[in-house]
């Protein structure tokens, strides 16, 4: 019989102790003294029951997030000693703090101190973590401590509740592009996946941007290392034991799978190749703009996307880019070269309305006008336009009627941009498309933009390009099918402070793209450094290992977990999703996927690699 004179219902085998009476129970946390010789480890979920005291039964459920030891009868630290040598009376005593998740009925009342608390499992379990209220759109993203399955509410990230991902964790450590790649792999290549995807899931489409070595250029092909294999050489219970706890009996690469790397810099229009070395050129295909495309979209405003570049030079940017394509047309048999002639009469100076009308502009001959067929032509061109020829004043409908250190700040930077991504813009190239559609051929349903070979202005500038592509591809496209977009470091593309024409894409993607079916999975190191609509509007948080100055930043984490976050091994993660309220702890298992040089390199060729590191090293300096 209980202490209120009850007999609440038995735990059986999986009874763990009572709501300690010594402590005050309250609605959110309460503390549970253990059985002797029971024990629970952090993040194991309970359940605890009592009377409701209308007939009916009230479960409380929740996650244990501290736990303490101590010698009860014990009043000076040499006691311990008495204790443990049975001289002095005493009882070890362990207890568990338990936060609260979930009550069933939802009263808002207290656990009865001396119920029983139990573990949580079957359908306690999934009760606890609120399965039961995902309408059966759960998604798998990572197991607990005890090997249990941790799911995520599709509904959170396919657009309908909520969207986006935020994974923050410091480098290297964090494994924050592993954990992004690990929820495009439970998407893509598994039946729960595919299921969740629905009717769509053949169109579904995922852009991944690599900017560290070439290591997700490997994504196609097994893992050398999988399964891992430990000092014994025995196969680790773990990798495969953990895969078919998440559904997949059969790990493997990524099925689908398009690499681009840009073009390489150097060598004539005709060159249209890569400076991809781990990779075959055929496996490859190489990526770039022709002038033609590169006015008719405006790219231009992604060469400008330093913070200082909003200004007067900014204003430049804009009537220089509408001018352009003012005077753009296409050059018969150029590949994607133009020829400048000057507007007609009635050519207006709105960019969207003359964009419009270019799309119907015929061919026309290099005698008509001065000829661009690559960036540096461009810059020429430009600098004749802004600057004058042989002592005439510039044009005005060019500058703006700006002053002259403004249009030189303007052609600084212009200058500075040619060497850095001038190389991307030539004729016969086609640019990335992840979706598919368009002048470029897409390829598979995950394609990995390869961006760690270009300066980081270049790299800006083909994330802007590639994202405000896909952007106007959803318009009023609805928003199915989905679009995915991978990108890490995001701090450098959307700073906190100041503003620049891919800041303020992504700010858009970050508030429009749940209704449009554009889901950002964003990475970096520390989500102060990002602008703040960006981790604001993702529905979904996920924290590696956090810096020890910065983890306070993160409020949604509880006191303990951003304490332990400062020490989290790699493979371990937070997820916070609104339906739960609290952060779950999760590991993810050892992907069956290439995730670097070496272990793409060992599975192509078909022997095992007795030193990663070594055999990474060499690999490294060999593409060097």
């Amino acid at each position: 019989m209980s202490a209120n004179g009850h007999h609440p219902p038995t735990a059986g085998a999986h009874r763990v102790g009572l709501v300690d009476g010594s402590q005050p129970a309250g609605t959110r946390r309460f503390t549970a003294v253990l059985d002797e010789g029971r024990r629970l480890q952090l993040d194991e979920l309970v359940v605890t029951r009592q009377p409701a005291g209308d007939g009916t039964e009230l479960a409380h459920y929740g996650i244990v997030v501290e736990a303490s030891g101590a010698l009860e009868g014990a009043t000076y630290p040499t006691d311990t000693q008495r204790i443990a040598d049975e001289t002095l009376p005493g009882v070890r005593v362990e207890r568990v703090e338990v936060q609260v998740l979930r009550t069933v009925p939802e009263l808002w009342l207290p656990p009865m101190p001396g119920a029983e608390v139990a573990r949580a499992v079957g359908p306690d379990r999934d009760r606890a973590l609120f399965v039961d209220q995902m309408d059966r759109r759960e998604l798998p993203v990572g197991l607990d401590l005890a090997g249990g399955v941790v799911s995520l509410d599709f509904a959170f990230l396919n657009g309908e509740q909520g969207a986006h991902v935020s994974i923050s964790g410091i480098s290297g450590v964090a494994t924050k592009t592993s954990y992004a790649t690990f929820l495009l792999y439970m998407l893509f290549e598994t039946d729960r996946g595919r299921e969740l995807l629905g009717a769509h899931r053949g169109r579904t489409r995922a852009v991944v941007f690599n900017v560290k070595g070439e290591d997700l250029l490997h994504l196609d092909l097994p893992n050398a290392r999988f399964p891992r294999e430990d000092r014994q050489g025995q196969a680790e219970r773990t990798d495969a034991a953990d895969w078919r706890a998440l559904g997949v009996d059969r790990p493997g690469p990524f099925t689908d799978v398009a690499l681009l790397a840009p073009r390489a810099p150097g060598g004539d229009h005709s060159e249209i190749v890569t400076s991809v070395r781990s990779r075959g050129q055929d496996e490859v295909r190489a990526f770039g703009w022709t002038p033609w495309e590169f006015i008719r979209r405006g790219l231009l405003r992604f060469c400008f996307t330093e913070d200082g570049d909003r200004s007067q030079v900014a204003f430049i940017e804009q009537r220089v880019r509408t001018q352009l394509l003012r005077h753009a047309h296409p050059l018969r048999r150029g590949q994607g070269a133009v020829v400048m002639i000057p507007p007609e009469h009635g050519v207006g100076f709105d960019f969207a309305r003359v964009a419009r009308q270019a799309a119907a502009r015929a061919e026309r001959d290099p005698g008509e006008g001065a000829v661009v067929r690559d960036f540096a032509d461009l810059v020429d061109y430009l600098t004749a336009q802004l600057v004058g020829e042989d002592g005439d004043s510039p044009d005005p409908h060019w500058t703006g009627s700006t002053q002259g250190n403004t249009v030189m700040a303007f052609l600084r930077r212009l200058y500075a941009a040619s060497p850095r991504l001038g190389h991307l813009v030539v004729p016969g190239v086609q640019p990335p498309d992840p979706a598919g559609a368009g002048e470029g051929d897409g390829g598979g349903r995950v394609t990995v933009v390869d961006l760690h070979d270009l300066h980081e202005q270049a790299q800006r500038f083909v994330v802007g390009a590639v994202l405000e592509r896909m952007l106007e591809q959803k318009q009023g496209a609805g928003r199915e099918p989905l679009h995915f977009v991978v990108l890490d470091e995001l701090n450098k593309y959307a700073p906190r402070q100041g503003q620049s024409p891919i800041r303020d894409l992504l700010v858009d993607i970050a508030s429009r793209g749940r209704s449009l079916g554009l889901i950002l999975i964003g990475a970096q190191q520390s989500a102060i450094d990002v602008a703040e609509d960006l981790p604001r509007n993702a529905s979904i948080k996920v924290a590696g290992r956090l810096d020890a100055g910065e983890a306070g930043e993160y409020r949604f984490l509880t006191p303990e977990l951003r304490e332990r976050a400062t020490r989290f091994l790699p493979g371990t993660m937070v997820v916070d999703q609104p339906i739960v309220p609290a952060p779950i702890p999760v590991r993810f298992p050892f992907p069956p996927f290439a995730t670097n040089v070496a272990e793409g390199a060992g599975a192509r060729r078909r022997e095992p690699i007795a030193d990663p590191e070594a055999a990474e090293r060499e690999l490294r300096d060999l593409l060097r």
